[in-house]
C-alpha cells in the first residue's frame, strides 16, 4: 500500500487550501444518502426501547414481561434490526471517510487538518447529545474510531509509540482508568496500520512472512506458553480461556495476513472482515462449551448468598462511614482491606463461592441503578435527569471508545467500497451487490434463527442457559445481514420498478446528523418524566410511534432540502470542518438558472 502512504503523505505536507465547494446534487452518490436514510430507520427502531427502558438492561434480550404483540416487536427488532443497522451506520462513516480522503486527492486540497476538526466536532456533539439527551449515543464513539482511522491510514509507527508511553501516565490518575481504553485503541490502529500499509518481508522462524504476519506468530507464541502453564498451574486458572482464546486468534491472524497479504487493495475490507468476524468465531466456540454445561444460578448457592450479605453490610458500613465523614469535614476512614493467609490454601468450591457472591452484589447493585435510572427518567425534572447522565458519564469517561475496536472493521470495509469504486460507481457493480445479498441475507438471517431458537432472553447470574452462545452468533451474523442490507438497497435504487421508490429516503438520509439527533429530542420530550411522560410504552406501540416520527421527518428533509444547501447540523458540522461559513440558502436565482 506503498501508493496510499505516498498520496497521505503529499496531502498532509501540501499548504492548506481554500475551503471544499459544496458538492453538487451531481456529484452526491445518491445510493449513500438512501442507504443512510434506511440505516436511520434501524437506528430508531432499535433506540425508541432504550428511551423506555432502562439502558443498564441492555444486552438480557426480551423482557419476561412481554407477550403477544408487544413480544412479536421485540423479537423482530432484537434479532432483524438490532445490530444490523449499527453496522450499516459505520459502514457508511468510514465511505464518508474515503469519499472525503479522495475528493481532496483529486483536488490536491489538505485534508488531515479539515478532518481532526471534522473528529472533535463529531465528538463534542456526541458528549452534548449522550450528557443532554441519551447515554446510548454512537457519535461520541464514532468520533474514537475515526480518529483510529487517521491513525491506520496516516500514523508514523515513531510517532504511535511515542504516544502510547506518553498517554500510559494518564490511566494512573484518579478517575481516569478508562483512558486505557484509548491506549489501548492506539496500540491497535498502529497493528492495522502495520498489515495494511507496510510492505517490508522478514525472515521469521526460517519462513519469509510480512512483518506484522511475524510480529502476531511471536504475540502468538507467547501467549501460547502462557496459555499452556495456565493449564497446569492452578494459580493460571481464572485465565486459561483468555490466554487460550488470544493466542488461537493471533496465530490465526498470522496465517491469514500472510497467506492474503496481496494485493494491497484488498486489505481494507480483508483486515475488516477478520477484525469483525474473529472475536465471536472465537465466542462461538467458547459459548457452544458453556452450552454444554447444566443451567445453574449463583442464587442457588445458600454459601454464596450468604457470603454475599456479609461483603454487602461490610460495603454498606464503609460507604456510610465514608458519608459521614464527608458531611462532618472529618478525614474519610481507610477501608479495611482483608488479606488472604498465604498458608491457607482455597479449594476451587471456595473461590467458586466467592466469585458467585462478587457476582451476586453486582447484579444486586445493578438492579439498584436500575431502578433508580428508571425513577429519574420517568418522573424525574430534566435537570435531574441531565444530572443523572453525567454521573453516569463520570464512571468511565472513556468506555465509548471500546466501541472504536467493532467500528474500525465496519470503517475499513466502508473505505475499501469507495477506494474500489464499488460504491462510487454501483451501477456498473450490480451484479456483486446481487452476490452480496444473495449470500448474505440467507446466512446473516439464519444465524438470527438460530440464535433465537436457543435463548431469546438472560437471567443474570444464570449460567448454561445458552445466552452467550446466542449473543456470539446474532453477532457474528450482523456483518453479513448489514452487506446484505445495504446490497439490496443499492439494487433497489437502481431498478425500473416500484422499488426505486426508496429513493424517497435521499433527502432523509442527507440530513442523517440533524435526523439523527431530532429523533433523540422527540423520544426524550415524549417519554421522559420532564416531557410528556409516557415512560415505559409498549413495544408494538414505540414502533408505531417510530414510524410516524419517521414519516414526518422524511416530508420535512424534503421541505429543508428543498430550500436549503444542508440540514442544520449539517451545516454547523461543515462550517465547523472548513473553518469557513458555507452558504446555507439556495437563491432562487440559481433555482431558475437550474429550471432553464
Amino acid at each position: 500500500m506503498e501508493q496510499i502512504s505516498e498520496k497521505v503523505s503529499t496531502i498532509a505536507a501540501s499548504k492548506p487550501f481554500p475551503e471544499f465547494k459544496p458538492v453538487a446534487d451531481n456529484e452526491r452518490i445518491q445510493a449513500l444518502d438512501v442507504v443512510r436514510g434506511f440505516a436511520l430507520i434501524g437506528i430508531f427502531f432499535m433506540n425508541v426501547e432504550w428511551f423506555n427502558r432502562s439502558f443498564l438492561d441492555f444486552g438480557s434480550g426480551i423482557p419476561a414481561s412481554a407477550t403477544g404483540i408487544d413480544w412479536l416487536a421485540t423479537y423482530f427488532v432484537n434479532f432483524f434490526v438490532a445490530g444490523k443497522f449499527w453496522t450499516i451506520f459505520s459502514l457508511l462513516f468510514g465511505m464518508g471517510f474515503a469519499v472525503m480522503l479522495t475528493r481532496s486527492e483529486e483536488s490536491g486540497r489538505a485534508f488531515v487538518k479539515p478532518y481532526i476538526r471534522r473528529i472533535v466536532a463529531l465528538g463534542v456533539f456526541g458528549l452534548l447529545h449522550t450528557i443532554l439527551l441519551w447515554p446510548g449515543d454512537i457519535l461520541y464513539s464514532y468520533a474514537f474510531t475515526a480518529a483510529g482511522l487517521l491513525i491506520v491510514l496516516f500514523g508514523q509507527w515513531k510517532w504511535v509509540v511515542a504516544s502510547l508511553f506518553a498517554l500510559i501516565g494518564i490511566c494512573f490518575i484518579p478517575g481516569m482508568n478508562s483512558f486505557g481504553v484509548v491506549v489501548g485503541g492506539i496500540a491497535f490502529m498502529g497493528l492495522i496500520a502495520l498489515f495494511i500499509r507496510n510492505e517490508k518481508i522478514v525472515n521469521f522462524l526460517g519462513k519469509k512472512m510480512p512483518l506484522f504476519s511475524a510480529i502476531a506468530t511471536g504475540i502468538a507464541l507467547l501467549m501460547t506458553i502462557a496459555a499452556i502453564a495456565s493449564w497446569v498451574l492452578p494459580p493460571m486458572k481464572e485465565a486459561r480461556n483468555g490466554l487460550t482464546g488470544g493466542s488461537a486468534a493471533f496465530f490465526i491472524m498470522a496465517y491469514l495476513s500472510a497467506r492474503f497479504h496481496q494485493p494491497a487493495e484488498a486489505r481494507f475490507w480483508r483486515a475488516g472482515a477478520l477484525i469483525y468476524s474473529l472475536p465471536f468465531v472465537i465466542g462461538v466456540v467458547f459459548g457452544i462449551i458453556a452450552y454444554q454445561k447444566p443451567v445453574s444460578s449463583v442464587f442457588n448457592s445458600p454459601e454464596a448468598v450468604k457470603l454475599a450479605a456479609e461483603k454487602m453490610v461490610i460495603k454498606n458500613a464503609e460507604e456510610a462511614a465514608e458519608k459521614a465523614a464527608k458531611a462532618s469535614g472529618k478525614p474519610i476512614p481507610k477501608k479495611l482491606e482483608v488479606k488472604d493467609d498465604k498458608k491457607v490454601v482455597k479449594t476451587d468450591d471456595q473461590k467458586k463461592i466467592e466469585r458467585d457472591a462478587d457476582t451476586i452484589n453486582r447484579i444486586q447493585e445493578n438492579k439498584q441503578k436500575m431502578a433508580k435510572d428508571v425513577a429519574i427518567l420517568s418522573k424525574g425534572s430534566y435537570t435531574d435527569v441531565v444530572k443523572h447522565h453525567w454521573d453516569e458519564f463520570l464512571e468511565g469517561p472513556f468506555n465509548a471508545a471500546g466501541q472504536a475496536f467493532a467500528a474500525i472493521a465496519l470503517f475499513l470495509m466502508g473505505v475499501w467500497f469507495v477506494r474500489a469504486k464499488i460504491i462510487t460507481k454501483a451501477a456498473d457493480n450490480l451484479q456483486l451487490f446481487r452476490q452480496i445479498a444473495m449470500f448474505g441475507l440467507p446466512i446473516g438471517w439464519g444465524l438470527s434463527v438460530f440464535a433465537s431458537s436457543i435463548a431469546v432472553s438472560h437471567t443474570p447470574g444464570v449460567s448454561g442457559d445458552g445466552w452467550q452462545l446466542t449473543q456470539m452468533l446474532l453477532n457474528l451474523g450482523n456483518l453479513p445481514t448489514c452487506l446484505a442490507y445495504v446490497s439490496i438497497v443499492v439494487l433497489m435504487v437502481h431498478s425500473n420498478s416500484v422499488f426505486s421508490k426508496i429513493k424517497v429516503l435521499a433527502p432523509f438520509g442527507r440530513m442523517a446528523l440533524t435526523n439523527y439527533l431530532t429523533q433523540s429530542l422527540v423520544q426524550a420530550s415524549f417519554f421522559y418524566g420532564w416531557g410528556l411522560g409516557n415512560f415505559g410504552m409498549g413495544r408494538a406501540q414505540q414502533l408505531g410511534f417510530a414510524i410516524a416520527v419517521i414519516c414526518l421527518q422524511v416530508l420535512f428533509s424534503h421541505w429543508w432540502l428543498g430550500r436549503f444547501r444542508y440540514g442544520p447540523m449539517e451545516w454547523v458540522w461543515r462550517a465547523i470542518t472548513y473553518w469557513h461559513i458555507p452558504a446555507l440558502k439556495i437563491e432562487r436565482v440559481a433555482l431558475n438558472h437550474q429550471m432553464t
